[in-house]
């Protein structure tokens, strides 16, 4: 795996050393690591049952490189259950206010992602929305993606406050097991189709994250290792999401509430049906003193009883509810208890967690 991760990047780091022998004061680089440990419990089940890993171990490496207007950035992630390159890319920033990006990178129309992708210590939460979980954690809405990335801010009454993102490329596959994204370590694009996303939002202090926005994708899902529908076998699936956010920040307090309307067709089988189904969250924050956080969430599915498509990924949490608190200490590690009762298609159950998360560099 270390010497796959190399040949990946080993291209970017040669570009670079190249720069710096040619304009070494104009060469910025960055690199951050993000630590974290969790214990997981949900009694009466195991991970099978509800993908829930009991024990998780993870150190996320985050690199930045940029000579004036070219940019490179990488993202990998090691845990005691994987390891994987999940973003890797190249850009050009020919303003201040813009940047397109080629490689794997994260969907746009995630904004839960955007801000937090895969360093726990970013999110005051353990668990993530299952609405924006990972694909090989459950998740229904495709992440990753290789291809290209456009983000941008645009002036209203003088100032940035509207950011833009829009990205096209590579979409999972769905498989036995659930989606699949691309792996730039393997590039093995068989079998896989395009997707595209888009993200608008208006925000009316530029330097902060309140704000309200709109979401889209457009995703044919195609698959692999032949998984199977409740009609039977099928050639791939047409999937549309439209979706509303609002992130508020009010003195002590945070608000985060994000909406999705999905479409779901399953294409290849004769008289499939187009299915919708709507999944949401609302999330609050209070800071306390002394580097304390409560926080709870709430998050419900509607409509996903008896959707086809739902169906393939049965530890998809269809509703839960959680209550936590975080204790950050010694500037950059974090403590966090969170309880919960969620349910999927199979089995209700409660989640109790614990986590240490930390920046360490």
């Amino acid at each position: 795996m270390k010497t796959a991760w190399l040949v990946a990047v080993g291209p970017l780091l040669l570009a670079a050393g190249n720069v710096t022998a040619q304009n070494a004061p104009s060469l910025q680089h960055e690199l951050l690591i993000f630590g974290s440990a969790e214990l997981a419990h949900t009694p009466g089940l195991d991970e099978e049952d509800t993908g829930v890993e009991q024990e998780k171990v993870a150190a996320d490496v985050l690199f930045s490189l940029q000579s004036n207007s070219f940019k490179a950035f990488g993202e990998y992630l090691l845990t005691n259950h994987e390891a994987d390159l999940e973003r890797i890319q190249v850009g050009w920033e020919p303003s201040d206010h813009s940047v397109f990006w080629l490689g794997r990178f994260h969907q746009a129309s995630s904004v839960w992602n955007h801000e937090h992708h895969h360093g726990q210590f970013l999110q005051t939460s353990i668990s993530r929305p299952a609405s924006e979980e990972w694909e090989d954690e459950g998740g229904i809405i495709p992440q990753h993606f290789l291809g290209l990335l456009w983000e941008s801010s645009w002036r209203v009454g003088g100032v940035y406050r509207l950011h833009s993102a829009l990205g096209a490329g590579y979409a999972p596959l769905m498989t036995p097991d659930g989606l699949e994204p691309f792996d730039v370590l393997k590039a093995n694009a068989k079998g896989r189709k395009l997707g595209v996303q888009a993200r608008i939002a208006y925000q009316p202090n530029e330097l902060e994250d309140t704000g309200i926005g709109l979401l889209f994708a457009r995703n044919e899902i195609g698959t692999e290792g032949a998984p199977v529908s409740a009609l039977g076998p099928f050639d791939h699936i047409d999937q549309t999401v439209a979706g509303v956010y609002a992130h508020g920040e009010w003195d002590k307090w945070k608000l985060q509430v994000t909406g999705y309307h999905v479409d779901t067709v399953i294409e290849g089988i004769t008289g499939a049906p187009k299915q919708s189904f709507f999944t949401g969250y609302a999330q609050i924050e209070r800071e306390l003193p002394h580097g304390f956080e409560i926080f709870g969430r709430y998050e419900n599915t509607a409509d996903a009883d008896e959707n086809l498509y739902l169906q393939m990924i049965p530890t998809f949490v269809i509703r839960r509810t959680l209550l936590g608190g975080r204790w950050q200490f010694a500037r950059s590690h974090a403590l966090t208890l969170q309880i919960g009762r969620a349910e999927s298609r199979s089995h209700e159950y409660s989640e109790f967690r614990l986590q240490w998360s930390a920046a360490l560099l």
